[in-house]
């Protein structure tokens, strides 16, 4: 289960560093933040090629993921042991924290960084 964990968390984070890439990418190109109006389409286009070499990478990500698998048992252990949960209930607890959590906050920062160097707000101005 701890593998499967892993993947996920490994497959996210992979995710979130492309997302990252091609809103960077994006909005160098145009000046223009994927959220201004009529820009959505054109920028799944852009992360489209992201996607596939995600895609193409998993057997990569697959490997890394297997690497990880210790550190999610390890996890597990230690909420299990501070919590005194169940095992079921400390597993969601570690997939609430590092793949969702884990996720939104890699996703954020990635996008805020690539904002912040591409020199586009995330948040187009109101007109």
């Amino acid at each position: 289960l701890s593998a499967l964990l892993s993947y996920g968390f490994v497959s996210n984070m992979s995710y979130s560093v492309t997302v990252s890439l091609a809103w960077f990418g994006f909005s160098k190109k145009t000046g223009l933040s994927p959220l201004a109006p009529g820009q959505w389409k054109p920028f799944l286009a852009v992360y489209a090629g992201f996607y596939i070499f995600n895609n193409v990478i998993r057997p990569v990500r697959l490997a890394v993921s297997v690497g990880v698998t210790p550190y999610f048992d390890r996890a597990v252990a230690a909420v299990q042991r501070r919590t005194k949960l169940n095992k079921s209930a400390s597993i969601g607890i570690v997939v609430f924290l590092a793949n969702f959590c884990g996720t939104l906050t890699a996703m954020g920062s990635g996008i805020l960084l690539a904002s912040i160097a591409s020199g586009v707000p995330i948040f187009p101005p109101r007109t």
